[in-house]
């Protein structure tokens, strides 16, 4: 039981690293500031944000495209056991 525990512990907070780093990675700020920039890169919010502030349609729609796709990253990285176990009954 205590092993389940930790090692869910440790999951969550490696899927908690992966949404973020995905954003980041995809995220396209070219032609920002360097400021600007980085403000974005800080999560979809912040760069909704500083897309509203500079008038970027293409900054959010980005900010939108990478938040997603690190969604999908991280949903296929975890499929946690129940749902798994769900998926199983529904199919018999």
């Amino acid at each position: 039981m205590t092993l389940r525990q930790v090692g869910g512990a440790i999951g969550i907070a490696l899927l908690g690293d992966l949404l973020p780093g995905t954003f980041r990675d995809r995220l396209d700020v070219t032609g920002l500031p360097a400021r600007a920039a980085d403000t974005a890169r800080e999560s979809v919010v912040a760069a909704h944000l500083v897309a509203e502030r500079t008038g970027s349609a293409e900054l959010a729609a980005s900010a939108d495209s990478a938040y997603v796709h690190g969604m999908g990253v991280a949903l296929l990285v975890h499929t946690p056991p129940d749902m798994a176990d769900a998926q199983a009954d529904a199919r018999q």
